[in-house]
Order: structure tokens, then C-alpha cells, then sequence
């Protein structure tokens, strides 16, 4: 008879590996460590010289943090030269002098550094949520009184500063904004996992709740990415909670979008659904850390979810982390969903690449006849 001691430890090391494999790829889906796109650039004259891929030479505008723990911001401007190796971009302005020795930074779709670039007098404040704690959010205030709030969500791994793209279009409506934080994304209140919207949704909600009772007569919401889910799953539970809904290249397909990461990758196709069933499975979510399984039937707004409010969505083609063709089903399956395609852009770059599209959409949206006025 063999000992139990042994038969553990047999089984442990056939499990273990196993585990581990499959909670470091379940965290490529919820885990929330930000995933900055690192390079190595430096200034030559007034361009900056960065090594040539796709996000580099994509057109518009772009940010540039350097320094110590990237502190420093640059804003990068058009392609001027470029060859197979490297692409020389005006640089327009920065924080600090851009060393002429290479360094490594962070390229990002940030064009503005600091909320005070689009409002000085911005407010840091804080939203009281359902279960005690408090979530930072900044707010604009607009000219318009009686007109709606405008709230703001960000995605996951990353920050507020996404946002300030479509704060400036809201202020310049003379809106208020209100950017809010929620847990596990970026600069929120801390988590070690996300429940891709399934949990979050309630943060939203108290957001909601702190505009209405500080004077909005009605809520948009303008949700970038993950936080379409955020945005999504409120409206599945409350479809009254807010009044219009804008979806920045936005994960409206969780499972497809695990399937789609996997052959990026060049990994079989199974590993998407070994993901998905580990994420799923009381076990398999233990095993990554989470309190409890995700549903993503439930991930998926295209089937079997309807969509509340007036919806306009902004995406493009070159999305090669969410597929465009996500977004067209979602569309596809939602009347009351106006989606407008923008110029090809990297996730989450459209307003980057495409500013007038971008913008002119949002602000018509924003402004069209049924908001409060």
C-alpha cells in the first residue's frame, strides 16, 4: 500500500506546475500589475528617435513619461523621418529636458500630463462606496448648471490620465465631469484581481449617486475599454442608472477576447478555454486568487442582454487587442447602438489618431437633442 505522504507529493508535483501554468495566464486576463509599452528613446535636435513598430509610428499625437519612475512627461507629435530601424517625432513640448542619451520610457496614449492642463481649478475628491471605503475621482466643473454630468471610466491597468481625452471634448461642451477610479483599475482603491466589470459595477453606481445628489440633472457615462463592462453590467441590473452611454474601443466579449489574446500568441487554442474554464470554475478561480468564479456568459453584452439607453460607440479596425469585429456584433445586436468607425488605430488610440473623428462624434453625442439642456 502506498502512503498517503507520497501520493500528495506525487500529486503536487503534477498539480503544481499545473496550477501555476494556469494561473499565469488567467492573470494575463484579470490581473491588474499595469502593462506599460517600454522603449528606448532619446532626443536628437527637437525630435525624439524611438525604435520603429506599429505603436510608434502610428500618426497623431502621443505621451512620452520618462525619468525617475517615469515621472516626466513628454508630447510627442508627427512621424518627420523614419527609416527600418528607428522613427525620428517632433518633440512639442515636456516637463523636462529630454536626455540626449538613450533612456528608457513608456509610449503611451497620454497627450496630457495633469488634470490642470484641461481645467486648473480641477478638484481631487473622493466617492464614498457601498461597503465603506472611498474611491479618488476628479471633477470638472462646467459652465452649464443644468446640464448633465459627464462621468468618465478608465480601464484596466492603467490611469485616469486615459481620460483627459474625452474630459477636454465634455469641458469644451461646458459639461461636468466627474473621472472616477474603482477597484482594481490603474490608480483606484487597491485589489489583487479583476472581475471584469461583475463586481466593479457598484462603484460606478455610488458614482452615479454622489453626481445626482450634488446637482446632475442627468448622468452620461463614457467608458473606455474595460470599463464598457463596468458601464454595461450596471445598466443589466439597474437600466435606468444613467441617461446615455459612450464605449471607447470596448470589451464587450470577454471570452472571445481570451480567445482572440491566445492565437496573438501563438498558443492552441485550447489554452483559451483552459483559461476561460479556470476563471469560471470555483477551483480554478480559487487557484488565481479570486473570492469567487466570473460568468462569462454574462461577459458577453451581444447575446442575451439589452441595452438600455441611447449608446454610441467609437472604435476602429486596428484594434489588435479587442477585434473590431467584437464591436460590430455588439452594435449589430443593439438598435439603439450608433457606432462610428474611426481611422485605424492601436487599442484605445482613437482619439490619438483620428481627433476630429473623435472628438466631433463625442461632442455631438454629448449635445444631442434629449440631454438636459
Amino acid at each position: 500500500m502506498i502512503p498517503a505522504v507520497v501520493v500528495v507529493a506525487g500529486l503536487t508535483l503534477v498539480v503544481g506546475p499545473a496550477a501555476w501554468f494556469i494561473r499565469k495566464l488567467a492573470l494575463r486576463v484579470v490581473g491588474v500589475a499595469p502593462r506599460r509599452k517600454v522603449v528606448v528613446a532619446r532626443r536628437v535636435g527637437e525630435r525624439v528617435e524611438l525604435p520603429r513598430s506599429a505603436l510608434t509610428m502610428a500618426p497623431g499625437n502621443y505621451g512620452l513619461w520618462f525619468g525617475p519612475n517615469f515621472e516626466q512627461h513628454a508630447l510627442v507629435g508627427a512621424v518627420e523621418h523614419s527609416d527600418e530601424q528607428r522613427v525620428l517625432r517632433r518633440l512639442v513640448n515636456a516637463t523636462a529636458a529630454v536626455p540626449t542619451e538613450p533612456f528608457k520610457a513608456q509610449w503611451t496614449g497620454h497627450v496630457m500630463h495633469s488634470p490642470s492642463q484641461i481645467d486648473p481649478k480641477w478638484e481631487s475628491i473622493a466617492i464614498p462606496l457601498g461597503d465603506g471605503t472611498a474611491a479618488p475621482a476628479w471633477l470638472f466643473r462646467g459652465a452649464r448648471q443644468d446640464a448633465p454630468w459627464v462621468i468618465h471610466v478608465q480601464g484596466i491597468r492603467t490611469s485616469r490620465l486615459v481620460t483627459l481625452r474625452s474630459v477636454d471634448v465634455a469641458k469644451r461642451a461646458g459639461l461636468t465631469s466627474l473621472v472616477i477610479t474603482y477597484r482594481g483599475a490603474g490608480d483606484g482603491p487597491v485589489t489583487h484581481v479583476s472581475y471584469l466589470g461583475q463586481r466593479e459595477w457598484s462603484d460606478l453606481a455610488d458614482a452615479i449617486g454622489f453626481a445626482r445628489s450634488h446637482g446632475a440633472p442627468e448622468v452620461h457615462v463614457v467608458a473606455w475599454s474595460m470599463g464598457a463592462g463596468v458601464a454595461l453590467e450596471l445598466l443589466r441590473r439597474e437600466p435606468g442608472a444613467f441617461e446615455r452611454l459612450v464605449l471607447i474601443s470596448p470589451a464587450t466579449n470577454w471570452g472571445r477576447m481570451v480567445q482572440h489574446g491566445v492565437t496573438r500568441a501563438g498558443l492552441p487554442m485550447i489554452v483559451g478555454s483552459l483559461v476561460t474554464w479556470a476563471l469560471e470554475t470555483q477551483i480554478g478561480s480559487w487557484i488565481v486568487g479570486m473570492s469567487a468564479p466570473l460568468d462569462f456568459r454574462h461577459l458577453d453584452w451581444s447575446r442575451g442582454y439589452s441595452l438600455s439607453v441611447p449608446t454610441l460607440v467609437l472604435h476602429s479596425q486596428g484594434d489588435d487587442e479587442i477585434p473590431f469585429e467584437l464591436t460590430m456584433q455588439f452594435a449589430a445586436a443593439h438598435p439603439n447602438v450608433t457606432l462610428v468607425q474611426t481611422a485605424s488605430a492601436p487599442h484605445g488610440w482613437e482619439a490619438n489618431v483620428d481627433p476630429e473623428l473623435f472628438q466631433s462624434a463625442l461632442a455631438s453625442f454629448l449635445s444631442s437633442p434629449g440631454s438636459a439642456s
